[in-house]
């Protein structure tokens, strides 16, 4: 690469391995009429909820502003339904059955994906992987928090 500070950047390279990732998920849930942020979105609402838009942000190490703004659409489709919370100010998250029925239709799909991602990779390389993601995750947060 010539350009020094992009071959050195390490945000470049995971936003390409993210990118690259998503695409293949994006093309098995296409099928499912979903994609993948949305598979992600209705995933953890669904094993979480009720879930406060706050918490689900922090599952998903994103700003409560970006949740928000990808609920809406789920919202109007009818997979989402949101609601207040005890406290008024806090807007609380749930499945409805169409969303839960969205789920159930992109499972099988979902499935795809992860089997040909492992297999492509191999399951020593997606551990090292995974545990090198996880660890990424964990440190950056307690360094910024």
């Amino acid at each position: 690469m010539k350009d020094k500070l992009l071959s050195e950047c390490a945000l470049f390279d995971i936003q390409r391995a993210s990118r690259a990732v998503a695409g293949l998920y994006n093309a098995r849930l296409r099928s499912a009429g979903i994609t993948v942020a949305q598979w992600s979105l209705l995933r953890n609402i669904s094993h979480m909820g009720p879930v406060s838009v706050g918490r689900l942000a922090d599952a998903l190490a994103m700003e409560r502003t970006s949740v928000t703004r990808l609920i809406e659409p789920l919202v109007e489709l009818g997979y989402v339904r949101s609601f207040a919370g005890a406290d008024r100010r806090v807007r609380n998250l749930e499945l409805t059955a169409a969303g839960l029925a969205k789920v159930r239709a992109g499972k099988r799909h979902w499935h795809a994906a992860q089997r040909e991602l492992m297999e492509t990779l191999g399951a020593c390389n997606w551990r090292a992987m995974r545990n090198s993601l996880r660890s990424t995750i964990r440190l950056v947060r307690e360094r910024n928090a």
